[in-house]
């Protein structure tokens, strides 16, 4: 048999066809299936973590003063806001910082979670729609470390990252206590 005729019999041939279909598409398949359930996971955590970092901010920004106990039920409240990760994994810094003038930010006291804090008196950088002369402004500075349950799309670790700021509501600077 010739060439040419074993080609046209084979382009004509019917048998086997809908494996050979399977086979072409199936890897496309499963690759967009894990690549979505990766992405979507850490689309997700991300979500979490910023969400975690707001929450943190605004009890913050609603206080008359800071105290430890109150730090102290913060940082233990991330267990619940990051839920089914571990807020133990998260570095978390929250910062009262008064502006003085149109450049001029300063930070008036920071703790943090597995983050250093700031040094009082120290000058910070905020975003030019927030520099109010005369207000204070409660900044909360996020990293979360990822890692990819299933390490297809992101391999190793990542950190997620979140910086979000909230204006004091009650007193302008809000103090720290002991």
């Amino acid at each position: 048999m010739k060439l040419t005729q074993r080609f046209r019999r084979f382009g004509t041939a019917r048998e086997g066809l809908a494996a050979l279909e399977f086979a072409i598409i199936a890897p496309m398949m499963i690759f967009l299936l894990f690549a979505s359930v990766e992405l979507i996971d850490v689309l997700d955590t991300n979500q979490r973590a910023q969400n975690a970092t707001a929450s943190v901010a605004d009890v913050t920004a609603r206080d008359t003063e800071v105290s430890d106990e109150e730090i102290a039920g913060l940082w233990a409240a991330l267990d619940i806001l990051l839920f089914p990760g571990g807020g133990a994994d998260m570095q978390i810094r929250v910062t009262s910082v008064t502006i003085i003038d149109a450049t001029t930010a300063r930070v008036v006291w920071s703790e943090g979670h597995g983050m250093s804090p700031r040094a009082a008196n120290s000058d910070v950088s905020l975003p030019a729609g927030m520099m109010t002369p005369g207000t204070s402004v409660i900044m909360a500075e996020s990293v979360y470390p990822y890692n990819a349950p299933l390490g297809f799309l992101f391999e190793g670790s990542m950190n997620l990252k979140h910086t979000l700021y909230r204006r004091s509501r009650l007193v302008d600077p809000i103090p720290r206590v002991a």
